[in-house]
């Protein structure tokens, strides 16, 4: 009968433990979705107060979505990550890159 329980008990926290780490996935891909999304923001805020000169400006987004693209954090499209950043500030538009080719 001991047995039987151990056996028991060992399964359920088998199986218990992909849960656990799923939920912290889960945790961890929001928290980036909400920073990547926060600083975009953050840099078209930033553009339209004339803190940031155009050329600053459009290598943050640049960098900010060769991040977003590359890492496919969450289920952020770029073209959503876009037209929510461009809704919310439509200024940005003048800064926004075309391309994300570090190289340009």
């Amino acid at each position: 009968m001991r047995k039987l329980l151990s056996v028991v008990a060992a399964t359920s926290l088998l199986t218990a433990t992909p849960s656990i780490a799923t939920s912290a996935l889960d945790g961890l891909e929001i928290k980036l979705r909400g920073e990547a999304q926060g600083w975009l923001n953050a840099t078209c805020k930033y553009y339209g107060l004339g803190w940031l000169q155009p050329d600053q400006g459009r290598q943050a987004l640049k960098r900010l979505m060769l991040l977003i693209a590359a890492h496919q954090i969450g289920n952020l499209e770029v073209d959503d990550v876009k037209a929510a950043a461009l809704a919310r500030d439509p200024g940005c538009k003048a800064i926004w890159p075309e391309a994300f080719d570090e190289g340009d």
